[in-house]
């Protein structure tokens, strides 16, 4: 017997949650297209997701959205390379993590786990939270899924 009250009100929290925001630090342009690709095949729609191509463009965005309270900027989870151009992607983490302390922060990277544990560790990054390029988009979609997770 299904207890219809009981899914009416999953349903309804289900609508009002809100969906996870994405800010994505990636150097590589064509990786942009890709991350575009994936969030709009797993439903996160074009306003939930923003993706830029150098580290104090992504730490600009945090700036403002601090200084301003502006909820369009207000991001669930950071995915950040460690290859910027302008600054090292640990760096950007460092300081997303010490605006931000509760946000999810993940990482992609070329570097063997480890020769980066220490680093990740003095940030605050689980080693679960770091992906391993080449990587395959279903392994970030592991780490994004989260119990409540909703993606629209």
């Amino acid at each position: 017997m299904i207890d219809s009250n009981q899914s009416s009100a999953e349903n309804q929290k289900k609508k009002e949650r809100k969906p996870k925001r994405l800010l994505i630090a990636e150097a590589d342009s064509d990786i942009h297209v890709l991350y575009s690709l994936f969030t709009k095949q797993y439903g996160f729609s074009l306003s939930d997701v923003k993706v830029v191509q150098d580290g104090n463009k992504c730490l600009e965005i945090i700036h403002s959205n601090k200084e301003d309270n502006n909820e369009n900027n207000d991001y669930d989870i950071f995915i950040v390379d460690t290859h910027l151009h302008d600054i090292s992607g640990f760096e950007v983490a460092r300081k997303i993590r010490d605006r931000l302390p509760h946000k999810r922060i993940i990482l992609t990277t070329t570097y063997s786990l480890d020769n980066i544990c220490s680093i990740i560790d003095s940030i605050g990054i689980k080693s679960q939270d770091v992906l391993f390029k080449p990587f395959s988009y279903s392994d970030l979609v592991s780490i994004l899924k989260e119990p409540g997770m909703s993606y629209n």
